[in-house]
């Protein structure tokens, strides 16, 4: 007999007592219109002064190799000068951090890997801040704090630590904002009271904390053995991850092996879709890992891309 998922066990309930949960579609322009950082940074493009442009045009113009990475931060700051700060320290780091800085997610390594066992979601939650703003993306891999459009991660540390982490690996900076993140989830998140941080990050904290390029983002639990209920949620996060927008995806056991692993265990970052199917960050491992949407589907077996864990359980998902 198959082990029961008390997600799913939730799910069905609500459906038996109508309390249906919101659609799984994201916003209309997320996965149609192009990647959503390049509409964003389009947007801002647009209401630039003519003056302003032309200095956007200057600074990007000179760093051809560079100008995704300097959209992207225009998108995240709307701001031409933090875009010519970046600049300036894009001038100035060698390759190996020029490549984390503009793949976070692909390049970081294991220095982003999560900490402890309470704090993958966490790692996911800083590698999709950083895969939207290069400032903290900067931050993480070389330790350069930018004086414009400071990261919101940063923004209350003592400029003394920052320098302190500076000098020290990288796997410091990501354990230390990790920190930060998972504080920001759990916080206020029981009836205006902390969530446990041994149990990890909940799922509407996460969602409250996720951040990239102005979305908003909200959860939505999952049953995987209703392929009605999970095919479209799939499908919406392909199309969102095709759009450049990762995803976090929570990941649990069933009873077949204890109770106690019958709920959200462990949080992956969905970074990309393909015909193989999903291409996931693993924050215990530290890399992407593919799973086939069929795997997915299907549920009940261990997954190296669920850190091997069987089921889906919750998705964070852009509103």
């Amino acid at each position: 007999m198959p082990g029961l998922q008390l997600t799913g066990l939730a799910h069905r309930v609500m459906r038996l007592v109508g309390a249906g949960q919101a659609p799984s579609a994201a916003g209309p322009s997320i996965g149609t219109t192009g990647a959503w950082a390049d509409e964003v940074a389009d947007r801002v493009l647009a209401r630039l002064a003519a003056t302003e442009r032309r200095r956007w045009d200057e600074v990007a113009d000179a760093r051809p190799e560079a100008r995704v990475l300097l959209r992207r931060r225009l998108a995240a700051t709307g701001s031409v000068a933090a875009v010519a700060e970046l600049a300036e320290s894009w001038d100035s780091w060698a390759p190996e951090v020029r490549a984390v800085v503009l793949d976070p997610i692909g390049r970081s390594g294991t220095a982003a890997r999560q900490t402890d066992q309470t704090t993958c979601g966490s790692a996911c939650l800083v590698l999709l801040a950083a895969a939207g703003d290069p400032g903290l993306a900067g931050w993480l891999a070389a330790g350069t704090v930018p004086r414009l459009g400071v990261p919101p991660e940063l923004g209350a540390a003592d400029p003394a630590v920052l320098a302190r982490l500076a000098s020290l690996p990288a796997a410091a900076r990501y354990g230390a904002v990790q920190r930060v993140v998972q504080h920001r989830t759990n916080a206020r998140s029981v009836l205006g009271l902390p969530w446990p941080a041994a149990l990890g990050t909940p799922p509407w904290g996460a969602a409250r904390e996720a951040r990239f390029l102005g979305l908003a983002f909200r959860h939505r639990l999952l049953d995987d053995t209703d392929t009605a209920d999970l095919a479209p949620v799939l499908d919406t996060v392909a199309r969102v991850v095709e759009a450049g927008v990762p995803l976090p995806l929570y990941a649990g056991g069933d009873t077949s092996r204890g109770w106690s692993t019958a709920v959200p265990r462990h949080v992956v970052l969905a970074v990309g879709h393909g015909p193989a199917g999903f291409r996931v960050w693993e924050p215990s491992v530290g890399a992407v890992v593919e799973v086939s949407r069929a795997e997915l589907l299907r549920g009940g077996a261990p997954l190296p891309a669920l850190g091997g864990w069987s089921h889906l359980v919750w998705a964070v998902l852009p509103r």
